[in-house]
């Protein structure tokens, strides 16, 4: 099995660490137990695990645990015994890395006898309920996700890492390795300000981190690579070529379509046309030196970038004016379209076996190019601590390990799991290189590659963004659907966005 030979390889590469454990087995019980702990399966529990505790997935997979993450889980055990039988409350968007973690909680509960309660829900969802909480200040949640275009709203509710860090010492790993975050996820998910160091802005804002990065969510092209070699095929390098792809694959009386895009009033539509308004030299926003921001969404670029978006809707999925990214990944499961740009981490549920018609057959690329190059939208989110939170100790103690690189390896073992960690460290790992180079995380070595261009866009978020963002979704919504035109549709929504400012400040 392939799982075997890259043990073979871990263990000799990581001999003397892994003997530190195999070895110490006649003197010390608990090193023993961590030994052949290395090898459980994902959601192997203590027989003392509280039944109504969540996060045990339905299914077995055996999966290794590097050395470095078992030296935690022991470092875990030594400081939580006084925190064992609390119970926290986790509130995330039930999205492809969320659920993975759910599925290895058993190991934070094993080592730490915490007992955590996780609420997955759609991002809309998440973001509502957290609002509520955190409005009337309740205790509801004591650790939430917050997505980095709404960081500015919930930046206060929050207690910083640093802080708890400095609150708590007993309670803080000290090899945790803070510098090891990927820079995307530490810059746009973790700070607010955000620091936007890449294309078009690169400027940095010098903002306070308020929570970590989750993971590295960005959209990418999927092609189904089955239909493209038939036809002999390349998958389309420009936006000119998409168009005519789309167009050859299209067959509406067969129910199938050459592309499916997120159209709906949904934030997913301004995160799907950002691609396209990077890519013909258009941005949402002036970022002047004082670090204030002025909308700048009427011009021609644009207006071009919002032209080639919209003429995709006569040969795509006619449900797309209804598809966020959750929906979008399910007519592609469902063998409805072939082309998408899609966030990568749906590449799991294209490869579910229980929930796809099209295992195996889909295929990953750089976004089509512009005349500003190829451009890849990132909407990552970070996590953190909650200010109302009344287990502050064992929720810190969760963001830790959630956070660990060790974490991270195992979760992405996890074949419902093709997230994009948040740790550079995770790249290191053998199973995961051989896994890129010969197993089910092809589409990482793209994402890699979109990000090694520095050509990333986001939402960049400031207090009034949800109000902003609210004419964004509508007027996009409604010129996919031929309401407006592009030119039309960007006039509006920079004027009815300079109402709200018409200069912006963090």
């Amino acid at each position: 099995m392939l799982f075997n030979s890259i043990l073979i390889l871990i263990m000799r590469t990581t001999r003397r660490k892994f003997i530190k454990y195999a070895g110490a087995a006649a003197v010390s019980g608990l090193t023993a137990g961590l030994a052949s702990y290395a090898l459980m399966p994902s959601n192997s529990v203590a027989d003392s695990m509280d039944s109504t505790t969540i996060g045990i997935g339905s299914f077995e997979v055996e999966r290794y645990r590097p050395p470095d993450y078992l030296e935690f889980l022991d470092w875990l055990r030594s400081v939580s015994k006084p925190l064992s039988g609390q119970r926290i409350v986790i509130a995330m968007e039930n999205e492809p890395f969320p659920r993975a973690m759910q599925r290895i909680n058993s190991d934070f509960f094993n080592f730490s006898g915490i007992l955590t309660e996780y609420e997955l829900t759609p991002f809309l969802q998440n973001l509502s309920n957290i609002r509520l909480a955190v409005n009337t200040k309740s205790p509801t949640y004591d650790i939430f996700n917050i997505d980095g275009s709404q960081i500015a709203t919930f930046s206060d509710d929050l207690i910083p890492p640093q802080e708890l860090a400095e609150l708590y010492p007993e309670l803080t790993y000290p090899d945790f390795d803070v510098d090891g975050f990927d820079s995307i996820g530490w810059a746009l998910s973790s700070k607010y300000p955000q620091d936007l160091i890449f294309s078009p802005y690169e400027k940095e804002l010098n903002g306070s981190v308020v929570q970590w990065p989750q993971d590295i969510p960005i959209m990418i092209h999927f092609y189904r690579k089955d239909l493209y070699e038939k036809e002999g095929l390349e998958p389309a390098r420009t936006w000119d070529e998409y168009y005519e792809d789309i167009k050859h694959f299209d067959n509406p009386n067969g129910g199938f379509y050459g592309a499916v895009s997120m159209a709906f009033v949904h934030p997913s539509i301004t995160f799907e046309y950002l691609n396209h308004l990077h890519s013909f030299g258009g941005k949402i926003w002036e970022v002047a030196d004082d670090n204030t921001l002025r909308c700048v969404m009427n011009s021609d670029e644009a207006v071009a970038a919002l032209e080639n978006f919209v003429r995709f809707a006569r040969y795509s999925d006619p449900g797309s004016s209804s598809y966020s990214w959750d929906t979008v990944a399910s007519a592609m499961a469902n063998n409805r379209a072939a082309n998408a740009i899609q966030f990568a981490d749906y590449s799991s549920l294209m490869d579910n076996p229980n929930k796809s018609q099209t295992v195996g057959k889909w295929g990953y690329k750089l976004n089509p190019a512009g005349p500003a190059g190829s451009f890849t939208t990132f909407a990552g989110a970070g996590v953190g601590v909650s200010k109302y939170s009344r287990h502050p100790k064992e929720s810190w103690l969760w963001l830790q390990w959630v956070s660990t690189t060790g974490a991270q390896v195992v979760a992405l073992q996890d074949p419902l799991n093709n997230s994009a960690p948040n740790r550079k460290a995770v790249y290191d790992d053998p199973i995961i290189k051989q896994e890129l180079e010969t197993g089910k995380l092809q589409y990482l070595k793209v994402v890699k590659e979109a990000l090694s261009t520095n050509r990333v866009g986001t939402l960049i978020s400031h207090p009034k963004w949800p109000q902003a963002g609210a004419i964004m979704n509508s007027k996009l919504h409604e010129t996919w659907r031929g309401y407006l035109t592009p030119r039309e549709a960007v006039k509006t929504i920079q004027d009815e966005i300079d109402a709200l400012g018409p200069v912006f400040t963090f």
